[in-house]
């Protein structure tokens, strides 16, 4: 299920349990929604929205962080790949074959991050690249000591630039928890009912109710997006690899 078809039935759920709310009031007799009753279902919903906060705040943060981590490895992923480009000019001609390589799997790895990697798929094209790189940074012949330093280098960055592709891949996926959803859309839609029950029967108060879902709704929408940073609409930016791109063409 998508983000945005998620958002959207979390609105109705929610929007859904303010009508259900608004309902009821109609029906139930008058003895039910006195002082007392009210009281007792808002000292229970505070329990309800306090604990629907927390979830909130816990789905933001792992979202925050998968999203983050991600940013992160493709900056890091870019950066390498620059810096075992200058290695290998280092090194010399010898080189120059392992070079346009390496521009091939860049061009090839923004394409796969583009549009996104299966987890069983596992980007094998890209890592049989990546490989092919490895095995003949191993097969150069130094003829010196400096060329030797250059070649550890360089394979202590093509070591860095495999870290920063598994870490994509496991970040590939949803890091929101798919039961805390679900419990949290419940415990909204339930606190929204209570809104309802007590909201006087006008135009004013339908459209905030309204409002207010689509806001909460929303919020949902954003979380699942930053969790999800290959599958949704908001991505992490892969400018600095097209950036890397460049600066291999230059090189």
């Amino acid at each position: 299920m998508t983000s945005i078809t998620t958002g959207i039935a979390a609105f109705l759920a929610i929007f859904g349990g303010a009508l259900l709310g608004l309902t009821g009031a109609r029906i139930l007799p008058d003895h039910h929604l006195g002082p007392e009753t009210r009281t007792a279902v808002s000292v229970s919903m505070a329990v309800v929205g306090t604990l629907s906060a927390l979830v909130i705040g816990l789905l933001i943060s792992t979202a925050s962080t998968s999203f983050s981590a991600r940013t992160t490895a493709i900056g890091n992923l870019a950066v390498d790949m620059v810096r075992l480009n200058r290695s290998l000019v280092r090194y010399g001609s010898e080189a120059d074959g392992i070079r346009d390589t390496l521009r091939s799997y860049a061009q090839a790895k923004i394409g796969e991050l583009g549009s996104g990697v299966g987890r069983d798929e596992m980007g094998m094209q890209t890592l049989a690249m990546l490989e092919t790189i490895s095995d003949r940074v191993i097969n150069l012949h130094p003829a010196d000591d400096r060329q030797r330093h250059i070649q550890e280098q360089a394979l202590q960055l093509i070591s860095s630039i495999s870290n920063a592709r598994w870490l994509l891949i496991e970040n590939d996926r949803s890091a929101v928890p798919v039961p805390f959803l679900v419990l949290l859309i419940f415990w909204l839609a339930i606190l929204f009912a209570s809104f309802g029950l007590f909201a006087p029967r006008n135009g004013t108060a339908l459209t905030a109710l309204f409002l207010c879902s689509v806001a909460v709704a929303g919020g949902i929408f954003m979380i699942l997006e930053l969790g999800s940073p290959t599958e949704g609409v908001i991505r992490p930016s892969l400018a600095p690899i097209r950036a890397a791109i460049d600066e291999l063409g230059r090189s």
